[in-house]
């Protein structure tokens, strides 16, 4: 008998500036020796995983997040207008309503509250011209299509184009046009893009999630709140059916940051390392195991 080693796949779940953890993450799993053969990622997991892929070197990771982080291109961004305000007081209340009435305006009259041209830009900075060809470890990242209603796996290509694709949180940031696709962000339908990681070949998948329950339910006060509520939990049902299908899953606890805190990357990395320690006993009992349930061959 030959005893082949299984083949490992990560799927980076989405979940915007938490996403940094999968950072710490994938810093354990290397430090462990846990053998990352395949990387699937959606939205800022897409961001994460090319990266890792085309690189596999932890501080090289954190020095291109630190630096594009700090860098004049996320700022033109401009996220931080998509985010609230703690609420103190009476006035802290008034100006969250306001800002929140003032967006919701914008994103009716606007395609998407980013503009293209500074998020082509940040991806073009991000990737230049590198290919999924050129990556170490191979790699997919996952978008929707708003024609077919199908999910696209992209493993080929550039790789500026998909992860972009991968991150077009839908009214937030603009669709990108592909042949005769309309894509946006894997995550309204494959938060966590496990299949992909099996399509890249993987006997074993870990996958990396930043909640499985619900938000908290909020005052739901507007008709709008109770709209979004329901996305919100028809999304999580899709999910969990598709988390599932993984042979191993880690949820990082991110407490209550928002998705547009990248200023927090060493937190972020740290919540990362937190969840692998706490799960590597886990972690190496599943790959493991995949060593003799998928890999004896008869000679």
């Amino acid at each position: 008998m030959l005893f082949k080693r299984p083949k490992i796949g990560v799927a980076l779940a989405g979940g915007g500036a938490k996403g940094l953890a999968h950072i710490g993450f994938l810093e354990i799993l290397k430090k462990n020796r846990i053998p990352v053969d395949v990387i699937s990622g959606t939205s800022i997991g897409a961001i994460i995983g090319a990266s890792y892929a085309l690189e596999p070197d932890i501080d090289k990771l954190k020095q291109t997040a630190q630096t594009l982080v700090n860098s004049e291109v996320y700022g033109d961004l401009k996220l931080d207008k998509l985010r609230l305000g703690e609420e103190r007081n009476w006035f802290d209340r008034i100006r969250n309503k306001l800002k929140t009435k003032l967006t919701f305006a914008e994103a009716l009259l606007r395609p998407a509250l980013i503009a293209e041209e500074p998020v082509k830009r940040f991806f073009d900075e991000f990737f230049d011209e590198k290919r999924f060809e050129d990556t170490k470890i191979p790699f997919a990242a996952v978008a929707l299509d708003l024609i077919s209603g199908e999910d696209v796996i992209f493993k080929k290509g550039l790789i500026k184009d998909a992860v972009r694709a991968s991150t077009a949180i839908p009214g937030i940031f603009p669709t990108v046009k592909m042949e005769d696709k309309l894509l946006v962000d894997g995550g309204v339908t494959a938060n966590d893009p496990v299949m992909a990681a099996r399509g890249l070949g993987a006997d074993v998948v870990i996958g990396i999630i930043f909640g499985y329950d619900p938000s908290p339910i909020g005052k739901l006060e507007s008709s709008m709140d109770v709209i979004l509520r329901g996305d919100q939990l028809a999304k999580l049902k899709l999910f969990r059916m598709l988390i599932d299908k993984a042979d191993y899953v880690v949820e990082i606890d991110t407490g209550g940051m928002h998705w547009t805190d990248f200023g927090m990357l060493e937190e972020c990395i740290e919540m990362g390392r937190e969840a692998a320690i706490k799960n590597i006993n886990g972690l190496k009992r599943v790959t493991g195991r995949g060593l003799f349930r998928k890999s004896f061959r008869m000679k």
